[in-house]
């Protein structure tokens, strides 16, 4: 029957169709949502972000002229891998190793045009899926640590929770955003929303907890603390400003007495007791990190083009620990440069526009918060190849492009334009 002769009353059914800006940006999302499982690589984030990359290109991406040193920098960050590439082509997995930082250099480009453009829907899109994906790196850390599945000690590395990475050290630092993201959902809760945003929160920081990652303790620590305070310094009253800092107090005693509780568990406290030290013998002795970070840096004045991926621990016996110097030591002084450099320009430009009033700067003052203290905790940790690293460095120059575009077309502006037409 034809739509003309449809019975009276009742509407023709339409077919359901998909839009292509729902399909591109639900690639991205289930990118995202799926970052908790890292085990193997590829891993299903890497194929879902090569699927939205291929996706947008051409038709879904605008190049704003703010991104253009940004993309530069990480161009020219990638030439230095190529080039030292060339000292240790012939070796193990050091070809492997170089075309996945390409790749993921690539997220991080993609990240900083996705955010761009639709920057409010995207930028809470992101928000969304991160949380989802700690909540279930969380819930993995837990009843991995407490062996409550059959399967426990392929969450566990030496009896600190790593959920589905292959390294604590990694797994605790991707929980950093999502946590921010619920606590400061948390400062514009009420009471009944706020009973409910405590779960996943909960559960979130149980994974940083029993990651026993010293850094990523104070990671979380430091993040919050500066996201409070940039929520703090752009809440609209008073009164707004008060009750969020009431909530963080009664957050700061709830996680106090949460981890009372926990330590009070034998297997936690002694693990608790011996990760709190701040002095650890492969970080101060003789031959230990930052005795190795000394060396490092003495050799990088005399190579030029550093020593090849992979070399700094047969020379020194251990693994570099240091983005800094493992940029000098596997990107030569091209890559040296260029990390600190990028690292300045993204913390001064973030710096510059986090505390505009823009529909989306909730999410990036959590996004600069925790990317500024990831930056600082580079200094002891290598996360150059860390998928979420890229993440972060990619929102935020998304978020510096919109919002330069946003006051562009501000009221300011416009009334400009009117003044020169008149």
């Amino acid at each position: 029957m034809s739509a003309a002769g449809a019975l009276p009353g009742r509407s023709a059914r339409r077919p359901m169709t998909i839009q292509a800006e729902t399909l591109r940006e639900g690639v991205v999302w289930l990118a995202i949502a799926s970052s908790f499982f890292v085990m193997f690589e590829p891993a299903a984030y890497d194929l879902l972000m090569i699927g939205a990359i291929v996706l947008f290109v051409g038709t879904g991406l605008k190049l704003p002229r703010v991104l253009l040193p940004f993309l530069l920098l990480v161009i020219l960050y990638q030439l230095g891998a190529v080039l030292t590439l060339t000292l240790v082509f012939d070796r193990a997995d050091t070809q492997k190793w170089t075309t996945i930082g390409v790749f993921l250099a690539g997220t991080g480009c993609f990240y900083s045009l996705f955010l761009a453009d639709r920057t409010e829907t995207r930028a809470r899109l992101i928000a969304n899926a991160w949380v989802i994906a700690g909540v279930a790196s969380g819930l993995l850390a837990i009843v991995g640590y407490f062996h409550l599945v059959p399967f426990a000690d392929s969450l566990l590395r030496y009896n600190r929770a790593k959920g589905a990475f292959k390294d604590p050290n990694v797994f605790a630092p991707h929980l950093i955003f999502p946590a921010l993201i619920l606590i400061q959902r948390l400062y514009a809760s009420d009471l009944k929303r706020s009973l409910i945003l405590v779960v996943p929160l909960g559960i979130i920081m149980a994974g940083v907890l029993l990651s026993f990652s010293r850094g990523s303790w104070g990671h979380l620590i430091a993040s919050a603390m500066l996201m409070t305070t940039l929520t703090v310094l752009t809440a609209p009253s008073p009164s707004a400003r008060a009750r969020i800092l009431v909530t963080c107090a009664a957050a700061t005693v709830l996680a106090a007495v949460f981890l009372v509780i926990l330590i009070q568990l034998p297997s936690v406290a002694n693990l608790f007791a011996e990760r709190a030290s701040l002095e650890q013998s492969y970080d101060v002795e003789h031959g230990g990190r930052f005795s190795n970070h000394v060396m490092g840096f003495r050799l990088a004045l005399d190579k030029p083009f550093g020593i090849g991926i992979f070399q700094f621990s047969k020379r020194f016996g251990a693994d570099v620990h240091n983005t800094y110097l493992n940029a000098f030591m596997s990107y030569g002084w091209l890559g040296g440069v260029v990390v600190p450099v990028m690292t300045l320009l993204t913390l001064f430009s973030g710096a510059r526009y986090v505390l505009t009033p823009t529909p989306w700067r909730p999410v990036f003052i959590c996004t600069f918060s925790t990317w500024v203290v990831l930056m600082i905790e580079a200094a002891v940790i290598d996360i150059d190849h860390w998928r979420h690293q890229w993440a972060l460095l990619g929102m935020m120059w998304g978020f510096i492009a919109a919002t330069v575009a946003y006051e562009r077309r501000g009221p300011a502006p416009q009334r400009r334009r009117r003044a020169l037409a008149g």
